[in-house]
């Protein structure tokens, strides 16, 4: 019979969740709805503006590593404190803005505070609290990103209500809730006593050198690589397609809010199917899901009331994508400092994330029409899918090396 979770572990993830939904998700999707607002104030190209939130998901990405080395040589729970910092005196710093590189300068900021605050450090700080249900668990934090999905709704209030400086000034002032609830409530694994008993068996995480050499880190790298890069693609200009195509801005950003809130599904979907099965299994859901929403978009009528169930079956995988990572890592390798591993899988994810939306501003600004980007992320999607269901045998964990356990350490 399973032990109830203490008081500590609920507040925990009650912080946990607060981080993702407003820290994390405030920064990162309120920013696609201000490209429309940046182009018609400063006269910059869609390849441009689409520069600026592909450097903070190129930053989430290629930072994880030193993220995940932070989280285990601290705690995750210093490093989401000082990146929410960072995050709102970037936000902060971007209603200055009057050149395209102040523009850039200050996402690079919130990029590195955004990366302090993702899915990473939120899931080591959670995940030794569940010694079951665990992929449940990091579902449910990763959910907070899917109420999120209100910051491009919040954005376009605030856009008109104040401008681009006092939106940008709002968001950074949202940031407070979850840096007091984290300073107050939220308990690291060196902190809480209970944990020792919660946390089921560990096993030791690989060195990077180990890692590099596991047939399985490059094939779910290449395949979380394909899936981000589809997804952002979309995310990163679904408003901007939507509104090109005449349908008004609150229209268009309540349709990318519907995928980001159905990304809360996904995730709790997603961490489900990895408990019951496999986090592979997971993955491979996600990516279906994924395509079919891009596909969606491709052929839905962009002013129809067919383009929400478009977004809802596209935030499924969304939300299911994030969950990749932490879920792949915890059932492979534990929990006991696997902040670097987590990070090295995370920088595939970086890397498609930032340049799904760069390239696909690119390709429009080229054709001008999304047909040509759209299409080529359904191609990396199908690409990643088909990379998952060859290499069943080569992504056994029983095929993994045998790594040392935790107690002959002890």
């Amino acid at each position: 019979m399973h032990k109830p979770l203490p008081l500590e572990g609920w507040l925990t993830l009650l912080s946990s969740f607060s981080i993702l939904a407003v820290a994390f998700s405030f920064g990162l999707f309120s920013l696609p709805v201000f490209y429309p607002a940046l182009v018609k104030s400063f006269g910059w190209n869609r390849t441009s503006v689409a520069g600026g939130g592909s450097i903070v998901l190129l930053l989430i990405g290629i930072l994880s590593p030193v993220v995940g080395w932070l989280a285990d040589q601290y705690s995750p729970k210093a490093v989401l404190l000082g990146g929410m910092v960072t995050g709102a005196l970037a936000l902060a710093l971007l209603s200055l803005t009057h050149s395209l590189e102040q523009y850039y300068g200050f996402s690079i900021l919130l990029g590195m505070g955004t990366s302090a605050v993702s899915i990473l450090p939120n899931s080591l700080l959670v995940a030794p609290w569940f010694a079951h249900r665990r992929g449940v668990a990091v579902g449910f934090v990763n959910a907070g990103i899917g109420l999120g999905g209100i910051a491009p709704l919040v954005a376009t209030v605030e856009i008109r209500a104040r401008g681009i400086p006092g939106a940008f000034l709002f968001l950074a002032g949202c940031l407070a809730l979850p840096f007091f609830l984290t300073l107050v409530a939220a308990r690291h694994r060196g902190t809480a006593k209970p944990q020792e008993a919660l946390s089921g068996p560990a096993r030791t995480a690989p060195s990077a050198g180990q890692l590099l050499r596991m047939p399985m880190f490059w094939i779910f790298g290449v395949s979380l690589f394909f899936a981000a890069h589809a997804m952002l693609a979309i995310q990163q200009h679904l408003v901007l397609y939507l509104t090109g195509q005449g349908v008004a801005a609150p229209r268009a950003a309540l349709a990318l809010s519907t995928a980001i809130w159905s990304s809360a599904a996904g995730k709790l979907l997603s961490g489900a199917t990895a408990d019951r099965f496999s986090a592979r299994l997971a993955m491979m859901l996600s990516v279906v899901y994924v395509g079919l929403g891009v596909a969606g978009v491709l052929t839905a009528p962009p002013s129809s009331a067919f383009i929400f169930a478009v977004a809802m079956v596209f935030g499924l995988g969304y939300g299911g994508i994030f969950n990749a990572s932490p879920t792949l890592v915890f059932e492979y390798f534990g929990t006991r400092k696997v902040g670097r591993v987590m990070g090295l899988l995370l920088v595939f994810f970086g890397l498609g994330t930032s340049s799904g939306g760069l390239l696909a501003g690119y390709l429009f600004d080229q054709a001008q029409r999304y047909s040509a980007p759209f299409t080529l992320d359904l191609g990396l999607a199908a690409a990643g899918l088909v990379l998952l269901l060859v290499t069943g045998r080569q992504t056994r964990p029983v095929a993994l090396p045998a790594l040392q356990s935790e107690s002959s350490l002890a």
